[in-house]
């Protein structure tokens, strides 16, 4: 039973509340878009207040981590993706979720666990070259219904259950997620049919979206999964604690897609987690890397607050 629900705009995180919008993403978007979207957080770029912020986590000795989340990878934008890893490279300190879990963090510098969502052929054709010959680990949440679907059966997930019409590289096959963890990748859980969690009222078939799909890519992988990633972002609902749930099957913590830092005491089921693309220009890609998105988003906070006051009698 699916119940229609509008989504909160509060999330609590740790010991702060942040304000937002939830969205998922397509797995590509025009880079045009993009720079529309990103024109704010750019000046802030530019002007240096994020980098100003990331100073100051360096003279306190304190390690952050930013959660990058791709998706699909296709042919035609691999060059641009591995640009973009080798930046992470050069600029970040890339660790795994079980790195940032077990605290293995750098203060010198901007720590990076990298993510994928969903289940793209890209994962192993374009994707896994990359990650092993710049040596770099990444997790891949896997919605395992989605595993090993024939062309027609594929269209039909991608539109009824990815809600997205565009043109995908096709699912990940069983061999190919097998193949990933041979390679040293983890995989990561992500309801067996990217279901809209938000939406559902009836907690069986809730958890066992969420626990099944676990069931499911353990018994494929002989190994695990101890991360899951929120389908679309939404990670509240107003009739089940979601994050009991994902809890109580089993996982040791969850993605949201609600950008921002995350340090050891951000919420483990709700760590912040940024939407980024193989497409999207290389001066958006650093920016959103520096923290440029949530630093607008902080000033706004405040300008918010400071309106408010004023308001008052």
């Amino acid at each position: 039973m699916a119940c229609y629900l509008r989504y909160p705009e509060d999330a609590t995180m740790g010991s702060k509340t942040m304000k937002f919008h939830d969205k998922g993403a397509p797995p590509e978007i025009d880079p045009a878009s993009w720079r529309r979207q990103d024109l704010i957080p750019l000046s802030f770029y530019y002007i240096g207040f994020s980098r100003i912020r990331n100073l100051i986590f360096r003279f306190f000795r304190m390690p952050v981590a930013r959660i990058l989340a791709f998706h699909d990878v296709p042919d035609h934008l691999s060059s641009s993706f591995r640009a973009k890893i080798e930046i992470l490279k050069k600029q970040a300190n890339v660790i795994s979720l079980d790195d940032f879990f077990n605290g293995k963090m750098s203060w010198r510098k901007i720590n990076v666990a990298i993510t994928f969502d969903d289940g793209y052929r890209s994962w192993l054709d374009y994707v896994s070259p990359v990650l092993r010959d710049l040596g770099v680990n990444a997790t891949f949440f896997v919605s395992s219904g989605f595993v090993g679907r024939r062309k027609a059966e594929e269209t039909n997930f991608l539109r009824n259950n990815l809600k997205s019409n565009l043109q995908t590289t096709g699912c990940i096959g069983v061999e190919g997620i097998r193949k990933l963890v041979e390679e040293g990748f983890t995989i990561g859980g992500h309801t067996s049919n990217h279901v809209n969690l938000a939406a559902l009222c009836d907690k069986e078939v809730l958890r066992d979206e969420i626990q099944k799909d676990k069931e499911e890519l353990e018994r494929i992988t002989g190994t695990r999964v101890k991360y899951f990633a929120y389908p679309f972002g939404f990670y509240r609902n107003a009739h089940i604690d979601l994050e009991r749930v994902v809890q109580d099957s089993g996982y040791r913590g969850a993605v949201t897609t609600v950008p921002g830092f995350n340090t050891a005491s951000t919420h483990s089921f709700l760590l912040r987690r940024d939407l980024v693309n193989a497409s999207m220009p290389m001066t958006v890609f650093k920016a959103r890397l520096s923290g440029s998105h949530d630093s607008m988003m902080f000033v706004r906070e405040i300008l918010r607050l400071r309106h408010a006051g004023l308001d008052r009698p």
